[in-house]
């Protein structure tokens, strides 16, 4: 049997349920809390490392995540001082989630002066950047080349965040292995089809000569803990429609069947456990309604998974 995971939650947009929700998160014992980075939001949508920051303050054991950062939206440089600055608000709390994002956002972002040329090289380059700046080094690349350059602060994690890549694709998630600290499989992403990933993964951990116990395998899940799993459908549908219906890579036809964990807090954790059992070593759970309400309810599916007591 895998080791019990870490259980984290993504946390809500809604500035009025921040800390409430984070302090009952952590009061619950959850392990970690996370956010996501948004290019083009249509929707009311908080900027994922400022509410980082905002958390950091208002926390003291949790771990605090973001994923993922769109690699070629801002300046490796500068990210490099703002995550920085974020592991030294929370002491060392932060791990990174970072990937090239969706084809269909470039558009937006070239209209807005964002360079969008060579998003590979971008997401593998900036990595690279990032480091050497944490660490105080040169850098002779492609597109980025310095030397003497040196930003403050340094991250208290030494050498540096650990860094995640969001990835679904073979190619990427080769390449995860490769340049990265672990992965992090989207929530949109059937079970089925995450471990279809997880099997490329493990096939380059093993190519690689790389040892599996030092790269993190995460999965984003939806989840929504009711009496019965009718009555979870029921909440969920409309919720998926309003989020999903016009998105051009996530087909929201049946997406809660597709890719939600609902129903009561046993049934939730029997399907969460078939990730656990695959070698996931962190859940990042995300309610999609009553985010609030929703956090005793995803503690009880924690118990049933792990084994803990709830505090």
């Amino acid at each position: 049997m895998h080791p019990p995971p870490r259980c984290s939650l993504g946390v809500p947009n809604d500035p009025d349920l921040l800390a409430p929700f984070a302090r009952r998160a952590e009061e619950l014992g959850f392990d970690g809390l996370w956010t996501q980075d948004t290019v083009n939001a249509a929707n009311f949508s908080l900027d994922g490392l400022h509410v980082l920051s905002y958390l950091a303050a208002i926390t003291e054991r949790v771990r605090l995540g973001v994923g993922v950062l769109y690699s070629g939206r801002r300046n490796p440089a500068v990210l490099a001082r703002e995550l920085a600055t974020i592991d030294q608000l929370s002491r060392g709390r932060l791990t990174v989630g970072i990937g090239v994002g969706n084809v269909y956002h470039r558009e937006t972002l070239a209209a807005l002066g964002i360079e969008t040329t060579r998003p590979v090289r971008r997401l593998v380059e900036g990595i690279e950047v990032m480091r050497a700046l944490w660490s105080g080094e040169d850098h002779r690349g492609e597109l980025y080349s310095f030397s003497g350059v040196r930003s403050q602060p340094e991250p208290v994690q030494r050498p540096g965040p650990p860094i995640w890549i969001g990835a679904r694709a073979e190619p990427a998630l080769r390449r995860a292995v490769r340049i990265a600290d672990g992965w992090t499989g989207a929530a949109p992403v059937s079970t089925a089809d995450f471990l279809r990933q997880l099997d490329i993964v493990r096939d380059e951990l093993a190519e690689t000569g790389r040892d599996p116990a030092g790269f993190a395998v995460s999965k984003s899940v939806y989840l929504a803990v009711e009496d019965t799993e009718q009555l979870a459908r029921e909440r969920l549908i409309p919720v998926f429609d309003r989020s999903f219906g016009a998105n051009p890579v996530y087909d929201a036809t049946d997406m809660a069947d597709r890719v939600a964990v609902f129903g009561p807090p046993d049934r939730c954790a029997e399907e969460l456990r078939v990730l656990v059992d695959a070698g996931v070593d962190e859940l990042i759970l995300y309610p999609m309604y009553d985010r609030l309400g929703q956090l005793d309810a995803f503690a009880e599916v924690v118990a049933a998974l792990t084994g803990a007591r709830r505090p």
